[in-house]
């Protein structure tokens, strides 16, 4: 029995063969013998978005902003260069790119990756090769005719998996389609803000210690803090008056409000039988530091009649400021 049921499966293989040949000879379009295929989502693809906005200069400004866009608002938009590239977020998009026969598509990947694998659904009708351009991966593709669809997966050393939809068209296509990744775009951004926050803070430190430099090896216990200051001439506010004054190793340290700058250091007098001379003194960060230990001072800020000052003396028996 199963002997006799042998030859009539051939022949109706055989026969089947032979109708999808006949059907296939009358089908000349190329677009006709994919009608079948499932059909991906395309509404946008490179071509109609390139007629669709405008170009920009697609500098690593252009894409930090619209990492910054896609933080804030979750959505991360597809650009056009004004060299012509469309360049899709990766991750975020399902990009639809238009090829045409006897024309060359470059598909640039992302930085500091190699391919590690690359497949498409029809290699027949499209050619496609990897390469390297510096340090980044690109795919040539070619349609052999108009009117395919087809789907290209590559995946990457990196761990990125590109899916990407291929339509050929005789006329409507865009050579080169590029990559952005908004949230690694992110991750460096907050990566550099840490960073700088951190210089920042080490250069907050290193102020401190240049302040404390001049001190050398003195003993902190040594140091005399019995000083009080007073307005002077001019004076009816404490917007410049030292928030602390100590000496030490032959300096004399006045901490200022926070924010001085040099512009704002108030010139120092020293006085000395009943006269004034100009002291040597530098702002260090927010400290005045003199040269010298004065036993009676004044801080003047301005001139004429718009002159404020502080007289400041050293008194042994207070530590604390008027």
């Amino acid at each position: 029995m199963k002997q006799a049921l042998i030859p009539l499966l051939l022949l109706a293989m055989a026969g089947s063969a032979q109708a999808d040949t006949s059907q296939a000879q009358t089908d000349e379009s190329p677009l006709a013998r994919t009608s079948s295929w499932p059909t991906a989502d395309i509404s946008q693809t490179s071509h109609q978005l390139y007629q669709l906005k405008e170009p920009i200069p697609l500098s690593a400004r252009a894409t930090a902003l619209a990492s910054a866009e896609w933080l804030k608002t979750g959505f991360a938009p597809s650009m056009v260069g004004t060299n012509g590239q469309v360049m899709y977020p990766y991750g975020q998009s399902h990009p639809a790119i238009t090829c045409a026969p006897e024309h060359i598509c470059v598909l640039q990947l992302l930085p500091d990756e190699h391919i590690t694998n690359l497949s498409i659904g029809d290699s027949v009708r499209w050619l496609i090769q990897p390469a390297m351009a510096g340090n980044r991966p690109v795919v040539v593709i070619k349609p052999t005719v108009a009117g395919l669809n087809t789907n290209l997966v590559v995946t990457t050393d990196a761990g990125r998996v590109y899916y990407i939809t291929l339509v050929s068209n005789r006329h409507d296509y865009v050579p080169l389609v590029g990559f952005y990744d908004p949230q690694q775009l992110v991750i460096n951004m907050q990566q550099q803000a840490e960073a700088a926050k951190a210089a920042e803070q080490a250069k907050i430190e290193a102020q401190k210690q240049a302040v404390v430099a001049p001190m050398g090896t003195i003993d902190p216990a040594t140091l005399d803090f019995n000083f009080a200051c007073k307005p002077g001439h001019g004076s009816d506010d404490e917007d410049f008056k030292p928030v602390r004054i100590f000496a030490g190793n032959g300096h004399t340290y006045l901490q200022m409000p926070a924010g001085m700058k040099d512009a704002d250091k108030p010139a120092v007098f020293n006085f000395r039988d009943k006269q004034t001379e100009l002291m040597n003194s530098r702002l260090v960060h927010d400290y005045v530091v003199i040269d010298g230990l004065p036993q009676k001072f004044e801080l003047v800020v301005g001139v004429g009649d718009n002159a404020r000052s502080e007289v400041c003396e050293h008194n042994p028996k207070t530590g604390l400021f008027d």
